[in-house]
């Protein structure tokens, strides 16, 4: 690589020694001394250093919070001298950037060691392992003013769908140098802003992050010396991943480092490609959507419409998509200028019936063309409709692997399906139940397991039981309420609360809870008293996470009773043996009718025999001819419907 500095002398040598003929001799030794200084640097030349700081940081990391601001503040100041890349880390709480990263920050922590966040890596190993206040402008100058041996040439582009990445990296020698050379390529956001915190700590906006690493966070590996002209490239042609957050905001950061020391001996960036024509759509600021609904039609939905391209919008579609089904497009026009935001009033959405509906709406082409899709191009409305109620007696036992059951409802208020999800270990064994995450919950999270609505207008007396099983961390509460409203999600009154420790029944424990013996689940009994007369009741599960540890809920029932004390039948029937080899016998002592109706149904809930028998105080039940596996003894008697799970394993 020439040398500004030494072509410079060549051309003030030849101009000397044209105005000063007289010392020619003189001038010619000059030039001739210059041209050799410049031989010389072509030969042994070395490269501008671009500087690479790596963080390793959390969205529920308190100290980042604290700490971050500066260390974006230096490097805001120094783009010309210091590339950046973020590590989201898995510790020591919630980050969803780290969910879909794990995969490459976990190695790049295993590299350097790191066991604590906030942690940065200055150049590999001129700062290593340090908290980010140890950055100074004076380390950034110093550091940049030592020459690498390498340059590099680095660009990306985008197929014209904008589905593919397709990155290319040139590294040329301009120095003799030799080591354990690996050379890295991260796919980095240049910023990420979330309409609320991600995780527990504040931040909501997050610069640098890396979003995959190519062909792996190992790198490629170079050879072991090279001369001046050397080179050595590498090329990759990706999809672009679909947990992209913002297209406008996708670079490329490359960088080679010594493994034998870590030191990193040159690092380049490819900035963000301009987009002519690219819409996102963010409803940080669109009212917000009640989480219950009892119409089924949906009016008033409003969305933000905003130009991150170059060019003014004059049009723009944007597909409607309820629960994944038919899609219909609505079509915007207007004139919307580069960084300008316009808000959208949608179409009314009819729903088909009661249960859970996630609404997604993106920007699916601007100007006529197509719009590149990433998390900000699009966005998701989550409601429950409780249309028309349901007469008792219902019951679930979670024996079914779909979650949440038909009818019922999950909202998690993160987001990020930590909330209520289906587990295995149910209060009958391994036959079902609704796990809350309270384990990995960010702290103060509210996430609801929604029942079908009830009808109850025409009841005397009602009851609602269930069963739970939770262990507690200590120095955690986590707490579980049951809700219920009659106008529709308007007002809430709760009918049931408990939280730690009178909410757990086993003993703590710091690891995830998981329940392995029957004995650990408690019977619950909530009376519905001050709900009768109401056609559409709706129920709810809230659960508040104190980052604790994780709750179970099973054998949820609402039955309807006609005397004091009736609600208790669900306690007072009880069947053994269970797992059974084929013979299952129920304590029906409780019962007052003279004749029962039992019915044994399936895991998918089709009803595989029913008769109906007289009342004993221990009645046998025959599944001796039913293949092995989870069933539901369902009972109906003094006019409710009680249900136990069986598992038959002959």
């Amino acid at each position: 690589m020439l040398n500004i500095t030494f072509v410079k002398l060549i051309f003030e040598a030849q101009l000397l020694t044209k105005l000063h003929k007289t010392n020619k001799s003189i001038m010619k030794k000059i030039y001739s001394l210059v041209v050799t200084m410049m031989i010389a640097s072509a030969v042994f030349g070395q490269s501008q250093r671009l500087c690479l700081l790596e963080e390793f940081t959390q969205a529920s990391c308190p100290p980042c919070a604290t700490q971050n601001p500066a260390l974006n503040a230096l490097l805001a100041s120094n783009t010309v001298k210091v590339a950046s890349i973020k590590y989201q880390t898995n510790w020591p709480g919630v980050d969803p950037m780290n969910a879909q990263t794990q995969t490459w920050v976990g190695p790049r922590v295993s590299y350097y060691g790191v066991t604590g966040v906030p942690n940065i890596c200055f150049d590999g190993n001129v700062l290593q392992k340090q908290a980010p206040s140890a950055l100074t402008q004076t380390i950034i100058n110093n550091r940049y003013a030592v020459t690498s041996p390498f340059d590099i040439d680095l660009t990306h582009s985008f197929s014209s769908d904008f589905d593919s990445i397709f990155i290319n990296m040139v590294v040329t020698c301009t120095q003799a140098t030799s080591g354990t050379f690996k050379a890295h390529v991260s796919l980095v956001e240049q910023e990420i802003a979330f309409c609320s915190a991600p995780g527990s700590n504040g931040e909501d906006v997050f610069y640098g992050v890396c979003r995959k690493m190519y062909p792996s966070a190992a790198g490629s590996a170079m050879a072991a010396s090279y001369t001046p002209g050397n080179t050595f490239s590498v090329s990759f042609a990706e999809a672009v991943p679909a947990y992209t957050y913002g297209f406008d905001q996708l670079a490329v950061v490359g960088f080679i480092q010594n493994d034998a020391n870590k030191e990193v001996a040159q690092a380049e960036i490819s900035l963000p490609v301009a987009l002519p024509d690219y819409a996102i759509l963010k409803n940080c600021n669109a009212p917000a959507l009640p989480p219950l609904t009892c119409s089924a039609s949906v009016s008033g939905l409003t969305t933000d419409l905003t130009n991150k391209g170059t060019n003014t919008i004059t049009n723009a579609d944007l597909n409607i998509q309820i629960n994944g089904g038919a899609i219909t497009t609505y079509n915007w026009t207007g004139s919307l200028a580069a960084g300008a935001t316009a808000t959208v009033s949608l179409p009314a959405i009819t729903l088909p019936g009661n249960g859970a509906y996630n609404i997604a709406i993106w920007a699916a082409n601007v100007n006529g063309n197509p719009n590149p899709q990433c998390s900000d191009t699009r966005t998701t409305l989550s409601l429950v409709a409780n249309i028309t109620g349901t007469v008792p007696p219902v019951s679930e036992l979670f024996t079914a692997v779909a979650f949440p059951p038909a009818g019922w409802a999950r909202l998690d208020a993160g987001n990020d399906n930590i909330g209520w999800t289906r587990a295995v270990q149910g209060s009958g064994g391994n036959n079902g139940s609704a796990k809350i995450d309270y384990y990995n919950s960010t702290q103060g999270n509210e996430d609801d397991l929604y029942m079908p609505s009830i009808d109850l207008s025409g009841v005397s007396s009602a009851s609602l039981t269930f069963k739970v099983c939770k262990a507690p961390y200590t120095g955690y509460t986590d707490a579980l309420n049951v809700n219920a409203s009659t106008d529709c999600g308007v007002t809430w009154s709760n009918i049931w609360t408990k939280s730690d420790p009178a909410l757990s029944t086993a003993p703590a424990a710091t690891s995830a809870f998981t329940p392995t013996t029957t004995s650990t689940w408690r019977l619950e009994t909530v009376d519905l008293a001050s709900l009768l007369g109401n056609a559409n009741v709706a129920l709810v599960f809230n659960a508040v996470s104190g980052y604790g540890n994780n709750g179970y809920v099973d054998e949820i029932n609402v039955t309807l009773s006609s005397g004091v004390g009736e609600n208790q039948l669900e306690e007072q029937i009880s069947l053994f043996p269970t797992p059974s080899a084929g013979t299952v016998f129920v304590n029906l002592s409780a019962i007052k009718d003279n004749t029962v109706r039992v019915s044994i149904l399936d895991v998918t809930g089709k009803t595989v025999e029913t008769y109906v028998t007289e009342k004993s105080n221990q009645h046998e039940v025959n599944m001796k001819g039913l293949a092995n596996g989870t069933y539901m003894l369902q009972i109906d008697a003094d006019g409710q419907r009680i249900s136990k799970k069986v598992i038959l394993n002959k």
